[in-house]
């Protein structure tokens, strides 16, 4: 996480491409950390548009919005990585005919570890949705590779798995290739692509957005000199 009083946000655009169709979302997420130890998060996948190729239809509604804290529990050592967890909420916004309408939790557990100039980022958690006719779980994990060949560019891979948990998500998972450019100390924006395991849920993806520091509004007390 960033220093205390540090406000991110982090905005950006996904086009998928599946069997049944073509799903395009503009997701947005905002941080604010308040500790070393505390970020609050308020996000959503936001104006999404799904567009059936068989009857050229198209289904438009905005997305969930989750939100809830991040702990960062320690930093990472000689041998242990940096560990933090999250518990966030997800509630429905406006009524759409046909757009999915569910509550749910998720809960995410993140490692991360400088090996040389590599940095690893391992995530695992477990999204559980409650909707009327039945409950569904689905649990998912990704794994990161990122590293800064050059000054202010970053590539990164990065693979990641999610559980089947139908009716109302499908088993998906994928590799996914992005670029990041950081072009001042405030922004950096990133490019990229995945290409799915399952064709079926989803074929491939390109995505671009970027992570923008708008204001810092209060910053650390420094220790005083001893």
């Amino acid at each position: 996480m960033v220093a205390p009083g540090t406000f991110e946000a982090e905005m950006g655009g996904t086009v998928s491409t599946a069997n049944q169709g073509r799903v395009a979302s503009f997701p947005l997420l905002l941080k604010q950390t308040l500790t070393r130890f505390l970020q609050l998060q308020v996000g959503s996948n936001g104006y999404t548009v799904v567009t059936d190729p068989s009857s050229a239809s198209q289904l438009r509604y905005v997305d969930n919005v989750f939100f809830g804290p991040k702990l960062h529990l320690r930093d990472q050592g000689d041998a242990w990585p940096s560990l933090a967890v999250s518990a966030e909420a997800s509630v429905p916004t406006f009524r759409a005919d046909g757009a999915p309408r569910s509550d749910d939790v998720f809960f995410t557990a993140y490692a991360s570890k400088d090996v040389g100039f590599v940095h690893i980022d391992w995530n695992v958690g477990v999204d559980a949705w409650r909707i009327e006719q039945a409950p569904a779980t689905q649990a998912f994990t990704a794994l990161a590779l990122s590293a800064s060949p050059v000054q202010r560019l970053g590539v990164a891979v990065e693979g990641y798995y999610f559980s089947d948990a139908a009716p109302l998500a499908p088993h998906d998972g994928g590799v996914r290739v992005a670029l990041s450019v950081a072009s001042r100390s405030w922004l950096v924006a990133d490019l990229g692509g995945d290409v799915g395991f399952f064709p079926s849920t989803r074929a491939y993806t390109f995505f671009f957005g970027m992570t923008v520091i708008p204001a810092v509004l209060w910053r650390p007390e420094k220790a005083p000199a001893p």
